[in-house]
């Protein structure tokens, strides 16, 4: 497990890295600066807070900022964003200062390296207000044991998924110097790496200092008069894609619960389950950052025989035979929409389901989504690749891995 953290997060750099150092054609005479951005933040648990005495703890953050620039209306992607920055960083949560209410729970210091992307919605000569998300992967050693550690069932894993959105209101102090003011609502989970998944939620506020390497004064920006990105693809295009990833069963811990006396209960008799997509999109792309299109999907999963063997314990006879079944395929069609920044896109997709056999519970009712990361590296095309969640509900399935062709 810490070769597969340790060989994720280089890969995550590494593809970070080679994003910043690139510009886009038509800016290249002023493609902008890079900076060191350091703060602090106050946070506090959001979510299942009757579990805790005591809520609160600190973060500190390190990040590594590229601030785009280029000249007003060159049509690029810094201009389509209203000069954004781009940047990497890490954050180190006191995480252990929460305290549970049980003697059988507790959390450990955590540290996340992340991806993040700050856009001004309206930036004037002294001021910029606007909005950050990040993404990244988060590291800890207070998961859940069942022995040791049980009323930790927020994760249970070491290595656990990271996501973060909010708000900033900067004072351009100097061409070099930003002070910056903000609030963010945060997120962790196992996504279903492993089980239990309850996740955690929490959010706070804090300030920040970002120091520019040169004295570069960013560009005024409203998002209502950003240029469009010109001389880009336009029109439709196909892509297929196949992807993978593990799941950790809910109803399958539930049953073991129920039958495997507490001190032989292990997650580790929880097996991972491996699970597999197989997809067609047709995209159609407005020559700028937005592509909106329609999907179709397969899905494999592996675990149907187990599911089956967990709803007979955890329900009737009667229920199970009266449930629609057990299929390891099921089939989906839905909308997808992509946003672009040079060659990597968010990708959101909301589906239905045509066919799925599940079970009880494991019918989760007919929608599904998937939200994630794409790019399409120039040294591969037409192949891409992507990270995605596959979700109910909005709660996580299994974290999918896949490849692509742009056909």
């Amino acid at each position: 497990m810490a070769r597969l953290f340790r060989n994720t997060i280089l890969t995550l750099v590494c593809i970070a890295v080679q994003g910043l150092s690139c510009h886009d054609a038509t800016a290249q005479s002023n493609p902008g600066t890079w900076a060191l951005k350091i703060g602090g933040d106050r946070m506090t648990i959001g979510s299942f807070r009757d579990s805790y005495t005591s809520l609160g703890f600190n973060a500190f953050s390190l990040e590594l900022d590229f601030a785009t620039g280029g000249k007003t209306g060159d049509g690029s992607f810094a201009s389509g964003y209203g000069y954004p920055i781009l940047g990497v960083g890490l954050t180190y949560n006191t995480l252990s200062d929460v305290k549970f209410r049980s003697k059988n729970g507790h959390y450990s210091d955590m540290i996340t390296a992340y991806g993040t992307i700050s856009r001004d919605l309206l930036r004037t000569k002294r001021l910029g207000f606007g909005y950050n998300i990040q993404l990244g992967l988060s590291y800890s050693s207070g998961y859940y044991d069942a022995q040791t550690n049980s009323a930790n069932w927020f994760f249970s894993s070491p290595v656990l998924l990271y996501a973060g959105g909010g708000g900033h209101l900067t004072w351009i102090v100097s061409p070099r110097l930003d002070l910056e003011a903000g609030i963010m609502v945060k997120h962790n989970s196992s996504a279903r790496l492993a089980y239990p998944n309850g996740g955690l939620n929490y959010w706070g506020g804090g300030l920040s200092a970002r120091y520019r390497f040169s004295s570069s004064r960013p560009p005024r920006a409203n998002v209502f008069k950003t240029q469009a990105v010109r001389n880009l693809e336009k029109g439709w295009s196909y892509e297929i894609y196949a992807g993978g990833g593990v799941h950790a069963c809910a109803a399958e811990w539930r049953a073991l619960v129920k039958t495997v006396p507490r001190d032989e209960l292990s997650t580790s008799l929880l097996r991972k389950w491996p699970m597999a997509s197989l997809s067609f999109d047709a995209i159609y792309r407005t020559g700028g950052r937005f592509a909106l299109g329609a999907t179709v999907d397969g899905f494999w999963n592996s675990n149907t025989e187990r599911l089956e063997w967990a709803d007979r314990i955890l329900y009737s006879e009667e229920e199970v035979e009266a449930s629609k079944g057990y299929s390891p395929l099921s089939a989906g069609i839905g909308f997808v929409q992509e946003v672009f920044y040079r060659n990597a896109a968010l990708y959101v997709q909301e589906g239905i389901y045509l066919y799925r056999h599940m079970g009880i519970r494991g019918e989760h009712g007919p929608l599904y989504e998937r939200a994630g990361i794409r790019y399409y590296p120039p040294s591969l095309s037409p192949f891409f690749i992507s990270v995605c969640i596959k979700a109910h509900k909005f709660k996580a399935d299994y974290l999918d891995f896949t490849l692509g062709i742009r056909l």
